[in-house]
């Protein structure tokens, strides 16, 4: 199972490479992709989930200029996380739509986030045909009891699982259980954690489909 960490440098990201971890690239001015991250698995964030719990709406701007920067640097990312509405149920779903079928119809490795209020029942074949990735935001107490609900739909759909902040060890083992392919939790290194300096040096190596 990949996990993908918080922007990382100097030091961190000799950690973060030698456990064979990933970075979850997330839209900001003052921590911006650089080089060498090509180094290990990135994804790209669409700084819905940051913007939302600040306060603010959807920064679009501000993920097109943290994409542009990736695609200067020719980092490759195993998906991009298609924008969505935190908590926003069905509004979510037309909202991610609109730059699926808009400015992200040629993107070829597209995450979709499921949220509170959405089902498997939601996703027609059709919407999924747009997606690689079924990415398991939402509530927190939301997210973990549908989570196996979730990961049994996408291995039925041929859909790569990924499930969002997932960092504490019950989370990690619990997503690792139900056959998720990925999880990210940037609290991992943002807070420099007893559990980001302890994981096994092949943590990120369980699964690791998403980083071939």
């Amino acid at each position: 199972m990949q996990i993908y960490t918080g922007i990382a440098f100097g030091t961190s990201f000799v950690k973060v490479k030698k456990r064979e971890l990933g970075i979850i690239i997330t839209p900001s001015k003052t921590f911006k992709p650089v080089k060498y991250f090509r180094e290990v698995p990135c994804c790209l964030d669409n700084g819905a989930f940051t913007a939302w719990r600040l306060g603010y709406p959807f920064q679009e701007d501000l993920f097109k200029f943290t994409m542009e920067k990736c695609y200067d640097l020719r980092i490759k990312l195993n998906f991009i996380v298609c924008p969505d509405m935190v908590a926003g149920g069905i509004r979510s779903l037309d909202f991610s739509m609109k730059w699926a079928t808009g400015p992200f119809l040629t993107a070829h490795r597209l995450a979709l986030v499921v949220q509170d209020g959405m089902g498997p029942v939601d996703l027609t074949e059709d919407i999924l045909s747009h997606f690689t990735h079924i990415f398991i935001g939402g509530t927190v107490g939301w997210k973990w009891d549908t989570a196996e609900e979730w990961a049994t739909f996408a291995k039925e759909k041929g859909k790569k699982l990924h499930i969002g902040q997932a960092g504490k060890k019950e989370a990690r083992e619990k997503a690792e259980r139900i056959g998720a392919d990925s999880i990210d939790s940037t609290s991992l290194i943002r807070n420099a954690s007893h559990e980001f300096w302890n994981l096994p040096e092949d943590a990120g190596n369980a699964i690791n489909t998403d980083a071939q």
